[in-house]
């Protein structure tokens, strides 16, 4: 029972980060990152290259969840593993790639 749970948690969040990538990419104003802090139009260079690469970054970091919650029906401590390091490591990546974002498309 406790494999279910754990499958449907992690693929619920996982879930959850292909639907922000999924609402990203059908955006016609940019994508933003940081929690109450909008990107103004006018500095996006190329506002539909903007949203379709903050929709492949929230994508790729949702396969660490995917794939943990099948990986815990087998190898249960991995899992768990794969999990934090997702969470914290996989967080870090994550922002660090949205700065690489924005050197590309924001115009300073």
């Amino acid at each position: 029972m406790g494999n279910i749970i754990y499958l449907i948690l992690s693929w619920g969040a996982a879930l959850l980060f292909v639907l922000i990538g999924i609402y990203a990419r059908q955006r016609k104003k940019p994508m933003w990152f940081w929690s109450g802090i909008e990107v103004p139009e006018s500095k996006v260079r190329d506002v539909k290259a903007y949203n379709r690469a903050n929709a492949k970054m929230w994508c790729v970091f949702s396969i660490p969840f995917w794939v943990s919650g099948v990986v815990e029906f087998f190898l249960p401590l991995f899992s768990v593993v794969m999990l934090v390091l997702a969470g914290t490591l996989g967080l870090a990546l994550i922002v660090w790639y949205y700065h690489k974002i924005e050197e590309k498309y924001i115009v300073k």
